[in-house]
């Protein structure tokens, strides 16, 4: 694949008129009288990831053949803000100096401050919400917020199980990271004033990418490179993280020798453990079994997509779905 950034810049060109116009709907929620607001807000837009969830939002409701709303702009604004606000309390719960290869929000500001603007973040994302005046939207984000919320205690209940079943990861994985793609795949379709049917297939449709796309972050911790990822290769091993290519390693190899790995894993894998236990992973079928379920995952939310008539918008969606369950970083 051609340089990541690059690639995503391809991809959207044809809808680079919606993305400008959400651009300034979100810079205009956020706009405070307060100097210090607006100084850590500026620091975490000049320092933006990939914007995947509101870019889902606007794709998605595009699908229909719909003329676009300001609602729209709206969604795609709340999604971005929950998503930002849950990054900036995360950091402050697994004490993570770095995001996105850049010092972190806490790392500057500290623990305070940080948890107080990801606050900030979540009160615009409600206020933005009653704006919108839409009982289907507040469903949508509260229960994404539960599910969330849930997804990172289970993480915390099960942190040191290494025999956990796979379902179990699943749920996991779900609710702590797809739950919010589902969410930004039904608000385009709420959006647009579609109910039913399409609201239940773009749900599952989202759920499948979100899950696809944790899935290839296990890999990419693995596989990736520093340079790309931003973070150490290796990272989710010395932070005693369960992944789905590790999950299912330990469970095919010599039990005594997957008891080894998990000492070395749970006792803070260090440097030099790092490339036994990830050529353990490759050696037990972890990392080709993982790219398989992925790839599954991603075929079945493209498939869903038949249900729309051809058009730049479903092009650019399936060209999107691709990207993400097969990035570089």
């Amino acid at each position: 694949m051609a340089e990541g950034c690059v690639r995503l810049k391809e991809i959207l060109a044809p809808i680079r008129s919606d993305l400008d116009a959400f651009e300034k709907e979100f810079k205009s929620i956020l706009k405070s009288d307060i100097f210090l607001i607006d100084k850590v807000v500026s620091y975490l837009v000049s320092n933006r990831g990939k914007r995947l969830r509101p870019i889902l939002v606007l794709l998605v409701s595009r699908l229909g053949g719909q003329e676009p709303s300001q609602k729209r702009l709206q969604a795609a604004a709340i999604i971005e803000l929950l998503h930002t606000a849950t990054l900036v309390h995360d950091d402050v719960v697994d004490d993570s100096y770095r995001r996105r290869g850049f010092p972190s929000v806490n790392s500057i500001w500290k623990n305070k401050i940080s948890i107080l603007i990801g606050d900030y973040l979540f009160s615009k994302s409600l206020l933005s919400m009653l704006s919108l005046q839409d009982f289907a939207v507040f469903e949508i984000i509260s229960r994404t917020a539960e599910r969330m919320s849930q997804g990172e205690l289970l993480q915390m209940e099960r942190s040191k199980d290494f025999w956990m079943e796979e379902d179990i990861y699943f749920r996991m994985i779900g609710d702590k990271t797809a739950s919010l793609i589902t969410a930004a795949c039904q608000l385009g379709i709420v959006t647009a004033d579609a109910r039913g049917e399409e609201f239940e297939m773009m749900g599952k449709f989202g759920e499948n990418i979100g899950l696809a796309f944790q899935i290839r972050d296990d890999l990419l911790d693995l596989l990736g490179r520093e340079k790309k990822t931003g973070k150490p290769i290796g990272n989710d091993l010395r932070e005693n993280k369960i992944t789905l290519p590790l999950l299912h390693a330990l469970k095919k190899a010599e039990r005594r020798e997957a008891r080894r790995i998990i000492r070395l894993v749970k006792n803070g894998a260090k440097d030099k453990d790092i490339e036994e236990i990830i050529r353990f992973i490759e050696e037990n079928g972890g990392v080709a079994y993982a790219h398989e379920r992925a790839q599954r995952l991603t075929s079945e939310a493209i498939g869903m997509l038949s249900y729309y008539p051809d058009s730049t918008y479903k092009d650019v969606l399936i060209k999107l779905v691709q990207f993400i369950t097969m990035r570089e970083h």
